[in-house]
């Protein structure tokens, strides 16, 4: 095995045509779409639509989905927060450890890998409880999830392939991270369940700061999202052949924050702007008196 030429692919079986997929995740050699509690979530694009976002929601699980749109195999680097998902190290120039796809295959990466046989969930949770925070490598790039896809080189050397779930007879987990963690313009339209999901969170994340407004007798410090060391789960994998090109053949940034945050920044519209709505001409509705 060649360091840093190590990547992961998926088996086939379980694996979903990438025409399913199409209309809704953003790439054209490899889509990506961010899968929260287990649905897709919408991804909302920027002004200039070169950056992509997606609502965190604390204490729920993600998945990234894969889809390879191309009939030949490819290599993707994944980072989130600025760490390789498989290795747990700070991205490095060039193809670092890589998950690997057939031609039009697709597959979801869950989580931190652990071994070849294990994943750590991804999981939301506030900056400071990050696995890259405590584990020390937190940096400049915390809330990105960033994909660069590789095409193939003739001269292969070894990756990581998936394989089918098996029980565990292998080495030990190597060492986790000492505190073990807990277990602008344009919008894409939401179903009426993500509508439902993005009022939940709206109403839950107001009262939270209501109950610490009224706790403390001011404003608590805005909070931050990031990616934490979730649950373990089995997901295997083994080393197969696989060389990368010198550069990505593209690249895909998508940036995951609180929804708050989301209004902050104009990804979104806030729903409690009187001007928003008389802009867009719909009616506004009676809030809760304040006493």
């Amino acid at each position: 095995m060649v360091a840093g030429r190590i990547a992961l692919f998926m088996l086939v079986t379980g694996a979903t045509s990438a025409a399913a997929w199409e209309t809704s995740a953003p790439g054209s050699w490899v889509g990506l779409e961010v899968e929260v509690g287990g649905r897709t979530a919408p991804l909302y694009t920027s002004a200039d639509g070169n950056k992509y976002y997606v609502e965190a929601r604390k204490g729920r699980d993600y998945a990234l989905r894969l889809i390879n749109r191309r009939g030949e195999r490819v290599a993707v680097e994944l980072t989130v927060d600025g760490l390789n998902v498989i290795s747990g190290e700070r991205n490095k120039p060039g193809a670092d450890r890589m998950y690997v796809l057939g031609p039009y295959e697709s597959t979801e990466i869950r989580g931190w890998r652990t071994s070849l046989e294990e994943v750590r969930q991804f999981t939301f949770v506030d900056e400071q409880a990050s696995y890259a925070t405590r584990a020390g490598k937190a940096n400049g790039k915390m809330g990105w999830i960033e994909m660069a896809v590789y095409r193939e080189r003739d001269r292969p050397q070894a990756y990581i392939e998936k394989r089918r779930s098996r029980p565990y007879h292998g080495a030990e987990e190597p060492a986790a991270p000492a505190w073990e963690g807990e277990g602008d313009a344009q919008r894409p339209r939401e179903a009426p369940e993500a509508r439902a999901d993005s009022a939940e969170s709206a109403r839950d994340e107001a009262a939270s700061s209501a109950k610490a407004r009224r706790g403390a007798g001011a404003a608590p410090a805005p909070s931050f999202p990031g990616t934490g060391w979730g649950d373990r789960m089995q997901d295997s994998v083994r080393l197969v052949e696989f060389t990368a090109e010198r550069k990505p053949i593209e690249t895909l940034t998508v940036r995951y924050e609180y929804r708050s945050a989301l209004y902050a920044l104009g990804v979104l519209p806030n729903p409690r702007s009187r001007l928003d709505q008389r802009e867009r001409g719909e009616y506004g509705f009676a809030q809760p008196p304040r006493w």
